[in-house]
């Protein structure tokens, strides 16, 4: 992963060019933390044909290692109910609000 600097500076040059080229605004910030995001721009910068543009897609795909399988998710634990479990159970026997908030803050 290259350093930040050298990311933001392909990020504003990519942004620029897809402003003038393809009239697409893009978010910097946006796409220097989802690579989802940057992935969605790099091909539709790609897209556009425009070989500058195209050069600093794959720049950034190497600079971000967009290429890179994203990584596996954790299994669900057990102990922490999801959803629809915490939906199900049934409420709490406190239902007044002095029951409900006492020792702790509202």
């Amino acid at each position: 992963m290259e350093p930040d600097s050298v990311l933001y500076g392909l990020l504003g040059r990519i942004h620029l060019l897809m402003r003038r080229v393809a009239n697409r605004i893009t978010d910097v910030e946006y796409m220097r933390a989802n690579k989802d995001y940057a992935r969605e721009i790099v091909r539709l910068g790609v897209a556009t044909g425009n070989p500058e543009l195209g050069e600093l897609c794959s720049r950034l795909r190497q600079a971000m290692e967009l290429d890179a399988p994203p990584p596996a998710a954790p299994p669900p634990s057990e102990e922490a109910p999801g959803l629809l479990g915490r939906l199900r159970t049934g409420r709490p026997s406190a239902t007044h609000p002095t029951e409900r908030y006492i020792g702790s803050l509202r």
